[in-house]
């Protein structure tokens, strides 16, 4: 199989430490990392040289590429929702680092842009196949605390 091409929004602790950490890693070999965003200029030259990618101060930039198969928006989470949705309507596959969206509102808005566009959205979610992050969902669907409202 051939790699998905990657753009990351964001080089800050999720951005690089998380997302970028496994695109750099021995352990990836389905993601090229071909597009970075940050508004901050040391980080992006740090991102050419470690991805050997092109750079960007604004995420627009992203748009008049066609080579992208999935964006990572890691980006200030207060800029989530606006930036899937902007994303999603351009015509990407969205990862978004949670949280997606601070409302039942913004996270409905997000799914309805995903299902217009016809492009993947998911949230990122690290813990989701961990085995206490599993166990924990056994014993909450065993009903053996009860009733969990």
């Amino acid at each position: 199989m051939d790699r998905l091409n990657v753009a990351i929004i964001g080089q800050g602790r999720s951005g690089r430490d998380i997302h970028g950490k496994f695109f750099r890693s021995e352990a990836n070999d389905k993601f090229r990392v071909v597009a970075v965003v940050d508004a901050l200029e040391d980080r992006r030259d740090r991102a050419k040289e470690e991805y050997g990618c092109d750079v960007y101060a604004d995420y627009h930039d992203l748009f008049a590429r066609t080579d992208i198969d999935l964006v990572v928006n890691s980006t200030f989470s207060h800029l989530h929702t606006p930036v899937t949705i902007d994303l999603l309507d351009h015509g990407f596959n969205v990862i978004c680092e949670k949280p997606c969206a601070k409302t039942y509102e913004d996270g409905s808005r997000c799914v309805a842009a995903a299902k217009k566009s016809g492009k993947l959205l998911n949230v990122f979610q690290q813990s989701r196949f961990a085995p206490y992050y599993r166990e924990i969902k056994k014993v909450l669907a065993s009903g053996v605390l009860g009733s969990i409202a």
